[in-house]
């Protein structure tokens, strides 16, 4: 132990140094003696690691105020009986206590805890209160009480003033006669919110004694801090007469203590630059349970510590003279953690490399480089003190990630974009491993991501039919549950793509369905790796959040189809309805404009079509319909739109058409295909269509005028005998 140790463990009273984290660094034998816990067990851990909720809230509170805004605290024993749970160590009863926090400021930050033991001045204090009422009541003795005495009325609203002693005036500046009749609210001059003033206020409120620290203002404007102390009296019959208020005035002392934490803080500081001269070991101390490793000038390892050994899976007798740069992948980082070289690490810096784990993977270590320096100041030694970081890092990732991909769900990207970003977040948390999403359509799997595979493979696994055997997806859409092949060369499922698979590299092959709301398969995850195993517990979670997250983005994508669908399809026939068709007529007709083709529009009304409603029904006139508008389909070329309009009527927009006979083409197959006879419930049902035809550019250059020219034609074939088609007008 060095010389500011021993000082600080020979107080009577407990003194704790902490960092700016709030972490302990130094527990004095005081506080080892009355907590049980030992320095080295204290160390490098928070007060709330150490009693958890049994530290004070405000202790905590005061201590990351100091740590985190450098604002000093004193909590008073009257307001915190039991800032900590110390015992005394001779028959084990709770310690009263009175606790200092202060900021400490220098090369380092942190803070300065000290706790006195305050039971002897609580019991006195308690004694007095116990008896002080009824000798200040008979005794003028009070006269000369160096504390400030006052005495108001309990049984008068308001609790007026009728007594004060001398030395309240001496305190305070006000004469007896300046404060009879007033509340003693007065004194604090407007500052009612202290917290002080509640515990005065319970206590009144509850009929009983109550102390606190309150800051009041004398005559002269100054403040000054007052231990107040209020008392009920009681008459023989019980009822409350009086309240009894003791003050004193200790603004001297809180200076003096004051005085006493900058000595500490001198103490600190002193003891910071002798511990300069033992840094290496008390640096390695400080450290239990991080990543500890010490270098040379020149990088090499001169101490590994068991957590560094625990994570490379190098012992330290092994890796002592080894450079810790050989196990950072970054050479460049990695050259930074050598003395010898310009661009290394600075005093106090921080920096996150990776590091090879003895798994065969890379953790993620935040360092923190402290310098080490002989008795003439030079660098020796860069002691690298590192913090796993690898699944916090993961984590926050991961939830950047599902952020990002929920808001390209919100935003309705395009399902594939979903997800590949959804493989690729995949590929981010499990290094080494790639990843592809696939959609179950009908019975076959198809990929609709996969941003790191082969192009070869996908095309060679694309559309495979799921079933039992069928790799790993197979199964896993078949059976709805994940299936994971440790060594493809070896499982059964994997006979008929052992060979893509190995061509494209891959050994291992784990695959995660993608459920429904209803549980039913939407697709797969397929995660693929180099090396033969199976997945651990992190990596199962991940692929069932990226398989929720797909769910999500499908059943979205297929929720917007049937929206969609519904919105711009006739229901029955499947065509398109009149909202489509009408925004396809205005595309046509600016396209037609454009590059100078011509658009034919064909308004079909089907004949003999109410009969059969008549006769049979609407569901042999719905069959009709349907069938109509199945054969209208197979009849039309791509470019053309069917649809049905209302009714037993329907329109065929035909775009690039070149002349007036490529709509009668049209026409006339439209023509055969309604009049073969419909087969409902074994009749017959036989239907025609009268068609009128009209012309863009010729007839009309809107699509309002091409509809009214071609439903006029349509009259005219009516009129001419139906079951035909006309570019007539009526009576043209």
């Amino acid at each position: 132990m060095d010389t500011g140790d021993g000082v600080l463990d020979a107080l009577d009273c407990g003194v704790a140094l902490l960092d700016d984290a709030c972490r302990i660094v130094f527990w004095n034998t005081w506080l080892a003696r009355r907590s049980g816990i030992s320095g080295e067990d204290a160390h490098g851990r928070t007060l709330t690691d150490l009693f958890g909720d049994a530290a004070a809230p405000a202790l905590v509170e005061a201590v990351q105020q100091a740590a985190g805004q450098g604002m000093a605290s004193v909590l008073s024993n009257q307001l915190h009986r039991s800032v900590l749970p110390l015992t005394r160590s001779s028959d084990g009863e709770p310690l009263e206590q009175s606790a200092a926090v202060r900021p400490v400021r220098g090369s380092r930050r942190g803070v300065l805890l000290q706790i006195n033991d305050v039971s002897a001045v609580v019991r006195r204090e308690r004694h007095l209160r116990q008896t002080q009422a009824a000798v200040h009541l008979r005794n003028r003795a009070i006269e000369a009480s160096s504390q400030g005495i006052l005495i108001v009325d309990a049984a008068q609203p308001d609790m007026p003033i009728i007594y004060t002693n001398p030395a309240f005036t001496e305190i305070t500046g006000f004469t007896p006669d300046e404060v009879m009749g007033q509340n003693c609210r007065f004194l604090q001059a407007g500052d009612s919110d202290q917290p002080g003033l509640a515990e005065i206020r319970a206590a009144i409120a509850e009929r009983r004694e109550g102390m606190a620290v309150i800051r009041n203002f004398r005559k002269d404007g100054t403040a000054f801090w007052n231990e107040l102390m209020v008392a009920p009296v009681f008459d023989t019959r019980g009822q409350l007469t009086h309240y009894v208020g003791i003050q004193r005035d200790i603004t001297l002392r809180r200076d003096a203590e004051e005085a006493r934490d900058a000595a500490f803080a001198e103490a600190r500081a002193a003891n910071e630059r002798l511990q300069r001269e033992q840094a290496f070991t008390n640096a390695v101390l400080r450290t239990v349970g991080a990543l500890v490793a010490v270098v040379d000038r020149r990088g090499r390892i001169v101490s590994f510590n068991r957590a560094c050994e625990k994570v490379t899976g190098l012992a330290e007798a092994d890796a002592v003279g080894t450079g810790l740069g050989d196990l950072i992948p970054d050479a460049a980082v990695a050259s930074r953690f050598r003395l010898d070289q310009q661009g290394g690490l600075a005093e106090g810096s921080s920096v996150t490399t990776g590091l090879r784990a003895a798994n065969g993977t890379t953790r993620i270590v935040r360092w923190t480089v402290t310098t080490l320096r002989d008795r003439e100041g030079v660098a020796t030694h860069l002691i690298c003190t590192g913090i796993d970081v690898t699944e916090r890092d993961r984590a926050t990732a991961l939830l950047r990630a599902e952020r990002e991909i929920l808001e390209m769900v919100a935003r309705a990207d395009p399902l594939a974009a979903v997800g590949d970003r959804i493989c690729r977040a995949i590929e981010e948390q499990m290094p080494g491993r790639r990843a592809a999403m696939l959609r179950l359509v009908g019975d076959a799997l198809h990929h609709l991501a996969a941003p790191s595979l082969p192009a070869d493979y996908v095309t060679a696994a694309d559309g495979v039919v799921i079933g039992g055997n069928v790799g790993s997806c197979g199964p896993a859409a078949f059976t709805g549950h994940p299936v994971f092949s440790a060594d493809v060369q070896t499982d059964a499922n994997w006979i008929d793509f052992r060979d893509a698979a190995v061509a494209a590299g891959f050994s291992a092959c784990w695959s995660m369905p993608v459920l429904s709301q209803a549980e039913g398969v939407l697709g797969t995850f397929a995660i693929y790796g180099a090396e033969p195993g199976l997945p651990d517990d992190a990596s199962v979670e991940v692929m069932q959040r990226a398989a929720r997250l797909a769910a999500i983005a499908i059943e979205r994508h297929q929720s917007a189809e049937r929206i969609r669908h519904l919105a711009l399809y006739d229901q029955l026939t499947g065509l398109a309805n009149r909202s489509l068709l009408s925004d396809r007529l205005q595309a046509a007709l600016v396209y037609s404009r454009r590059h100078k083709t011509a658009v034919a529009l064909l308004f079909i009304d089907l004949d003999g079509f109410k009969p059969i409603n008549d006769r049979y029904g609407h569901d042999a006139g719905d069959a009709v319909l349907a069938t109509v508008g199945r054969r209208l389909k197979a009849v039309l070329r791509e470019v053309d739109t069917a649809a049905r309009i209302g009714g037993d009527e329907f329109v065929v927009l035909a775009e690039e058409v070149a002349t007036r006979a490529d709509a009668e083409r049209i026409a006339d197959k439209i023509l055969a295909a309604v009049r073969d006879p419909v087969s409902w419930e074994g009749e017959d049902l036989a239907v025609g269509a009268s068609i009128g035809l009209a012309f863009h550019p010729d007839d009309s250059n809107t699509g309002d005028g091409l509809l009214t020219i071609a439903d006029n034609a349509m009259y005219a074939a009516k009129a001419g005998g139906k079951n035909r088609w006309s570019w007539r007008l009526p009576g043209g």
